[in-house]
């Protein structure tokens, strides 16, 4: 039994090796608190400067330990990743140096979202060294995943303490004795506290209304102060990301501000009527939001047609490459060129227009106001009812055509009717129907004539008006004039011939003007006839 109980028995080199793996093993974990095959939540971050962070220093969200750093490594620009680890919020990189500092996170810091930000803190005094402080985002961001890297713009580092005293140099400490003693005038001697003494008990309206204000910022709906809090956030990022452009804006501002000081007295009056304007805009602001449930129906109604503005445009594209092509040079581009010398020519020829144009306006202007109106009018003849002047014209013209032609067979002929007499008269044939003219019978007294030559006097001819605004002709033939001898043959009673024609051609004269044709050619035969029975003479007749 001895024997076998020996057998079993560990040698002292075995013991020792076990012991040995034992305390390397207890150490590692001792050291390293944590399974060498567990995995822990990497994240990094860009800061613009590490601030004495060191590896191991503690990663915090809320005051509560969360991780550890675990690497500080200097970025420069030579350093993979380094412009897309140092982007602003524009995308682009700041160019300047940088440190990654590296973390791992426990499951209780976990998630952090894309919207995460963090802060390299001082810790305590008996801690020292820094300490991250992690704000782990919104819900509503998505959460990053495992090795990622949060960009220098949602980073920052604190305040150090030789920073603050290395901005109080000579002229700062000279500027702020000059703003405390400014500031003890402005409270001592010219009344500053007296003011805002009164400014406190008259603030109990303003507090009240400042509650108003505050209950307003909690907006209508869930989240909505949260909401502007995260804007304002990305806001002041924003403007981080940009200190030089911030900058000019104070310097902006200063002058703004100095202008209104200037102006302090009409600032004052505009001030007061402030309230009659905010009572005024009342209403309007009322209009304004019951008009936002049609603006946002309108935007849904139009929503579709955005969406297909992209179709539309790409529709669009091939006549724009058509409008390209037409404006080139070989197209309208070298049309215009070639007309370019003619340029100068069209305005010589607008100016010499001007004048013609003047003319031809006048002219226009005296065919409207005068001609055209005189040519529409008739001589107003109580006995003798005549046409319109522009159908005598024609009349006129025609019976000229008709002596123009050449006489032949086949042409148009002028009647000529042969008698004798002085004055001249005409009658229709009763044959023909043409009307016939000629002289009229010798020693027929005439009875009158109408016009006579003062009512048929010619407007005065003034070359000094326009004739757009001259007197028109007056046709009317006003009283007839008293007869007169011809001067070749001696006024003498009228025969009986006479008598007998004179009572038959008038009544044929009337008949003929009233448009009674055949009884006006059977009166003129008659007269004619009657004259010549009685006077013993032959009617003589002719063709043209």
């Amino acid at each position: 039994m001895r024997t076998t109980h020996a057998r079993r028995k560990l040698p002292n080199w075995a013991v020792g090796l076990i012991l040995v793996v034992i305390i390397g093993v207890g150490s590692f974990l001792a050291y390293t608190k944590k399974l060498p095959w567990s995995h822990q939540f990497t994240v990094n971050a860009v800061f613009t400067t590490s601030q004495n962070i060191n590896v191991n220093s503690p990663v915090r969200i809320a005051g509560v330990n969360v991780g550890k750093v675990t690497g500080v490594d200097h970025l420069t620009a030579g350093s993979p990743g380094f412009d897309q680890a140092t982007a602003n919020a524009d995308g682009k990189s700041s160019g300047q140096q940088a440190t990654l500092v590296t973390m791992e996170i426990t499951d209780t810091g976990l998630p952090i979202h894309q919207d995460a930000t963090m802060k390299l803190r001082p810790r305590l005094f008996l801690e020292g060294n820094l300490f991250v402080d992690v704000h782990p985002g919104t819900p509503e961001s998505p959460s990053i995943d495992d090795g990622s890297t949060v960009p220098e713009s949602q980073t920052s580092v604190s305040v150090q303490l030789d920073q603050v005293l290395s901005t109080l140099q000579a002229d700062v400490r000279a500027n702020l004795q000059t703003f405390l003693h400014q500031l003890g005038d402005a409270f001592i001697k010219y009344g500053g506290a007296n003011g805002l003494r009164e400014f406190y008990a008259s603030s109990g309206p303003a507090f009240k209304n400042g509650s108003l204000v505050n209950a307003a910022l909690l907006g209508t709906q869930e989240h909505d102060l949260s909401g502007l809090v995260r804007n304002l956030d990305s806001t002041v990022r924003a403007l981080d990301a940009h200190e030089s452009q911030l900058q000019n804006f104070v310097t902006n501002l200063r002058v703004v501000t100095g202008s209104f000081a200037a102006q302090d007295t009409a600032l004052a009056q505009g001030v007061s009527e402030l309230p009659g304007v905010l009572d005024a805009a009342k209403p309007a602001f009322t209009a304004l939001n019951a008009a936002f449930p049609s603006l946002r129906a309108f935007s849904v109604e139009a929503l579709p047609g955005v969406k297909s503005t992209p179709a539309a445009l790409d529709a669009a594209t091939p006549l724009l490459h058509q409008l390209r092509g037409l404006v080139s040079k070989a197209e309208l581009r070298g049309l215009t060129h070639d007309l370019r010398p003619t340029i100068p020519y069209l305005t010589k020829l607008t100016k010499r227009t001007i004048p013609f144009l003047r003319q031809s306006r006048a002219l226009s202007s005296c065919f409207n106001q005068v001609i055209i109106p005189w040519s529409n009018s008739h001589v107003t003849d109580p006995d003798f009812p005549t046409p319109k002047i522009y159908q005598e014209t024609a009349y006129g013209l025609e019976g000229i055509s008709g002596e123009s032609r050449t006489g032949d067979a086949n042409g148009q002929a002028v009647r000529v009717e042969g008698a004798s007499g002085t004055d001249l008269i005409t009658r229709t044939d009763a044959q023909t129907g043409q009307t016939l003219f000629g002289l009229g019978p010798t020693g027929t007294p005439l009875q009158g004539g109408r016009p006579s030559i003062q009512s048929s006097a010619k407007p005065p001819y003034r070359p000094d008006v326009p004739c757009e605004t001259q007197q028109p002709p007056n046709l009317g033939s006003g009283a007839p004039s008293p007869a007169k001898s011809s001067g070749t043959v001696p006024a003498a009673k009228p025969s009986a011939a006479d008598k007998a024609y004179l009572a038959k051609v008038l009544p044929a004269a009337q008949a003929q003007s009233k448009g009674q044709n055949g009884l006006a050619n059977q009166l003129f035969s008659q007269a004619y006839s009657a004259w010549a029975k009685l006077s013993g003479n032959q009617l003589l007749g002719g063709g043209g």
